[in-house]
Formats: C-alpha cells, structure tokens, sequence
C-alpha cells in the first residue's frame, strides 16, 4: 500500500524574489515571522526548464562531481521513474514535468505550451523571452490541470491565475489556499466522528464484551462508543495534512501567510502521521459538505503527486510531477467528454465515449490452447461508439513533430499499435493525435491508408499553445477535426473484419 508521509522536519525555509526569480537569492541572518513561525533566510536557486529540454552543468554553475546531482539519482531511485535525466556533463528533462526540490536549489519543469507571443522556450535561460516562456507555461500548465484532472474550481479561485506570476508550484498552492480559506470563512465543516473511549459514564453504547475481555477493573471507566459532532472528520485531516505539507515546502511569502491561517483554522483536527491511498478514497461528499470538494480536490492533487527522499543530515529533497504523456492523454479525454455536444458531428453525438480502462477489453495474442491466458492488452486512449465496433479510436501521443509534412514523422511503431488496436476492436478509422509544434505548418487530418486493408490512420494536432483558459478556440480546433475525419470515412459496415 503507498502511503503519503506527513511533512518535512525542515526549522528554515527560504524567502523568493517573486516573478523571475531565476538567479542565486541573497543570504542573510534576517529572521521574519509569519503566523508565529519562525523563517531564516538561506540561500535558494530556481532554474527553469521545459520538457525535454538539456542544460549543461556549466551553464547551472556546477561542476559533474557536485552532490546535487547525486541527490537527483536518488529521486530517480526512490520513485521507480527517471524523473529527469543525468548524462555526461548535462542534465536533461524527460516527459515528467512538475518540480524537484533539493538544499538550495529547486528545478521547475515546464510542458511547452506557452501562449506568450514575446516569449521563446528556446532563448537564453534566464532572458526576458524565456521568463515570459515560463510565466505563461506555468499559468497554462494549471489549466491544463483543471481540465485534466476535471478540478471544479470555484470563480474565486480560478481568478487567483490570472494575476499570480511565480512559479507553477506556488500558484498550485495558491490555488489551494485561496479555495480552502474561503470555505473555511463560510463555515467550519463538522460531522458525527466516531468517539471510543473510557468514561465514568454510559455514553452511546456500552461494549460489554469488549470491556470484560480488557478492562475488566471497572474502576478504569466504562468501554463506550458513541458519536460526537465534531471537527476532526477525515475531510478536514486531508486539509491539515496537505497544509502541513505545503508550509514546508512554499517559498512564497504570501503563500506562506495563507497557510498559517489555514493552520490556526485547522487546529482542533488532529495531524495524521499518515493517509493511504485508500484513506482518500473513503471520504464521501453530501449535500453539506460538497462545497469542500474543489479544495479536497486540490489536496488530494498534492498529496499523490510527491516523492520524498531522506538525505543525509536529516535533510529531504522532494519531486512533485506529472507524467506529460498521460497528462495530455487526460486533458484531451476529459476536454473531449465536457464538450462532447459542442465538439462532436451531429451524427455522433449520440454515440457512447469510452475512456481508457474501460470495460472493453481487447488482447493483441492468445496462445494456444486457448485456456491459457490472452497477452499484451490493448488500451487505446478513447473509444468513440459502441463497444463492438467503434466509430473512431483516438490515441493521444505528446512527441513533438517536425515543422514540415509532420505527419511523416509517425513512429513505425506507433503505427503498428494503430493497426493493432483498428484490427483487434473492428474499427477502420484511428486518429493519432499529437500537440502542435510551435512554428509547424497547420494542416488538416492527414489521412494514411494502410495497404491492402481498409484501415485509415488520421495524423492530427492540437495547438495547445493558446491560453487553455478561453475554452472555444480549443473546442473549434477539435470540433474540425472529428468533423474532417466524419467526412472521409466509410461506414463500418462496409468492412468485413475476420472472426
């Protein structure tokens, strides 16, 4: 079972510069209060890259042998993924985007969806070009999120966006912050908690079998359960633990402020040392505490996404990404699903939508004897129809293409799983989607005929360089898209597919 481990036994934390704060930020014996805790000032390095981008060691200021990087293998170690590549004398970012933290120096990963017409992910690091890159990146990144990850953001909430200019990870907290602060203002969210204990007194029910079996002295009370109307419910332990989290990690001075009251608000709810996966699953929502749901969202968003690792000392250094892979996959999913009546052909509208993991299941062999179990399963990304023969397949791929007839850059093995998935599920018509490349020509569904078959493989791309915010751009690009696609295919009747 994966468990999500209380905070960070740090006693110091740094204070940021704000927006581009990219260099070296001064030491100093200063000391400031913020809810009563105290804050030292040391020495804290931002650097900021996007996807799959490289950055030499000398470029950083570092030398190969530094222990920095020793601390990133050891994240890579601990959470079973190559979060970021370390190569001879250059790190490199892999599809994991999102923030690593460790000592000093805290790297933000960015996807490359900037919208920032000035801005330029390829300029020198630290330019004003690519301090715009990554300011409209990481404002972008969290839209992309709340699609994504379907956040129901309260308008409050969402305004925060639009005028908070750090670092992704602080606006996340941000985000978090201003939606819990407001509901907490509206009202403290209480409920019935289960209480066992021993008292002088019969409260609730007497558990008489229980109390012979381990207390038989009834000088030491009565064994009784009964419920209390309190406010140490599960919610409100998701709440503490995630600012708990969060105070330990926020370089933001305002940030850190919020979370101070946020953790006086929280005080009368005890402080897991620990929430499993399964704990978060458990907390239900009902009319009276529905309004708490786009904060537990939040939570829960912050506390599956980090990976701690014990250094030496005491210290912890810690990663909180997301696989950029998957993350696109979700946001066109779930894009896909919102918009469906606004996205979709008239004659499709009515069709079913199956996302991945759903209930069609589909394998690549069987071996023989057929008792033997089937092998290599098959998972598109969305199936659109029904389940025995769909209209479409759509499988999402985050690889960039080449800025000239883009669709020639398919991988021959992406093109095999297409033929796999169009053969194994009956259906004739698969969309490869990619995000566009900035800089790329436009082009519409480009149609490739697999020899000898009736199968079409469409190549399309989504132009996520835009602000992610204003939703009718991106639900006019793929409503062209389905439609062009609607338009070419035959119907799936007309293909005979073998028993």
């Amino acid at each position: 079972m994966r468990y999500l481990q209380r905070g960070f036994p740090w006693e110091t934390c740094s204070r940021g510069g704000g927006e581009g704060s990219q260099a070296v930020w001064g030491v100093s014996d200063e000391v400031s209060r913020v809810g009563g805790v105290k804050w030292d000032i040391i020495v804290h390095r931002l650097i900021t890259i996007f996807e799959r981008q490289a950055i030499s060691f000398q470029a950083l200021g570092l030398t190969a042998n530094d222990p920095f990087w020793a601390t990133l293998d050891r994240l890579n170690q601990s959470s079973g993924r190559e979060l970021i590549r370390l190569e001879r004398n250059r790190l490199r970012a892999t599809q994991f985007v999102g923030v690593i933290q460790a000592g000093e120096y805290t790297i933000q990963i960015l996807p490359k969806i900037d919208c920032d017409p000035e801005a330029n992910t390829e300029a020198v690091i630290g330019s004003p070009a690519y301090q715009r890159a990554a300011t409209s990146a990481a404002q972008n990144f969290l839209y992309l999120l709340t699609h994504a990850r379907q956040l129901k953001l309260h308008n409050q909430s969402l305004a925060t966006l639009n005028t908070n200019r750090g670092a992704w990870l602080e606006m996340l907290t941000r985000l978090f912050a201003v939606e819990l602060l407001t509901q907490l203002q509206q009202g403290f969210h209480q409920d019935y908690v289960r209480r066992e204990d021993l008292l002088p007194y019969v409260r609730g029910r007497w558990n008489i079998a229980r109390q012979f079996s381990r207390h038989p002295n009834l000088i030491r009370g009565l064994d009784v359960s009964y419920d209390d109307y309190l406010p140490d419910t599960s919610l409100n332990r998701v709440f503490r633990l995630a600012v708990d989290r969060l105070q330990q990690i926020t370089r933001d001075p305002q940030n850190r402020q919020m979370l101070a009251d946020l953790e006086s608000w929280l005080q009368p709810v005890q402080l897991p040392a620990l929430l499993s996966l399964v704990d978060l699953d458990q907390v239900k929502f009902n009319r009276l505490n529905e309004r708490f749901y786009p904060a537990f969202q939040l939570a829960r968003l912050l506390l599956e996404g980090l990976t701690v690792q014990l250094l030496a000392g005491g210290q912890r250094a810690f990663a909180f990404v997301f696989d950029m892979d998957r993350l696109f996959e979700q946001f066109v999913a779930s894009f896909l699903q919102t918009y469906r009546r606004r996205i979709l052909p008239e004659n499709w509208r009515d069709l079913p939508i199956e996302m991945q993991g759903g209930i069609t299941k589909r394998y690549m062999v069987q071996p023989i004897p057929v008792s033997e179990k089937p092998m290599f399963l098959l998972r598109p990304d969305i199936l659109l129809g029904l389940p025995g023969q769909p209209n479409l397949i759509i499988d999402t791929k985050n690889k960039s293409l080449p800025l000239m007839q883009s669709y020639r850059a398919v991988a021959e093995g992406d093109a095999y799983q297409m033929l796999a998935y169009a053969t194994q599920f009956h259906c004739p018509n698969i969309l490869l989607l990619y995000p566009h490349t900035l800089g790329a020509e436009s082009f519409p569904p480009k149609a490739l005929m697999i020899e000898q078959t009736s199968i079409r493989l469409f190549v399309a791309t989504l132009n996520l360089h835009q602000p992610l915010n204003h939703i009718f751009p991106l639900v006019q690009e793929l409503r062209n898209i389905l439609y062009s696609i609607s338009l070419q295919i035959d119907s799936p009747s007309e293909v005979t597919w073998p028993a």
